[in-house]
C-alpha cells in the first residue's frame, strides 16, 4: 500500500459509514490487504489528532466518526438558530442564553464580546 493510502482509505471508510469501530474499519480494510488491528488504530488515532476525526466512548469501546467541516457546522448553527427564533422568538433567546451560561459561562462573555465587536464594526 501506498504512502498515506491507509490514512486515507479509512478517513473515506469512516465518513461514509458514519461512527466506527476500530474493528470495523478494519474489517472493511482487510478485504484489500490484511491489516492489523494496532496498525488501523494507529492510523485513527493520528486522523484525531489532526482533527479530521472525532474520537467518542471509552478505552476499549472507542469509535470514531468524521468531524463535520465548519461549513457544515456553519449551516447546522444557522438552522438551529432560525428555527429557535421562528418557533420562540424572544423567549427561545433568553433560554438560549441562560442555557449557554449553565453549560459554558466563558461562551457568554465570547458572545458579548462579538457582539461589541459587530455594533463598532456598524457604527
Amino acid at each position: 500500500m501506498e504512502r498515506g493510502a491507509l490514512r486515507k482509505k479509512a478517513l473515506l471508510l469512516v465518513r461514509q459509514q458514519g461512527p466506527c469501530s476500530a474493528s470495523q474499519v478494519r474489517t472493511e480494510l482487510c478485504k484489500d490487504q490484511e491489516i492489523s488491528l494496532n496498525a488501523v488504530q494507529t492510523v485513527l488515532n493520528r486522523l484525531v489528532e489532526q482533527g479530521l476525526l472525532i474520537r467518542n466512548g471509552t478505552r476499549r469501546h472507542f469509535t470514531y466518526e468524521a468531524k463535520p467541516s465548519e461549513e457544515t457546522v456553519k449551516q447546522r448553527a444557522e438552522q438551529a438558530a432560525m428555527d429557535l427564533l421562528l418557533q420562540s422568538g424572544d423567549v427561545g433567546l433568553a433560554h438560549f442564553v441562560d442555557t449557554l451560561d449553565k453549560i459554558q459561562p466563558d461562551m457568554v462573555k465570547k458572545l458579548e464580546q462579538v457582539l461589541e465587536q459587530r455594533r463598532t464594526k456598524g457604527e
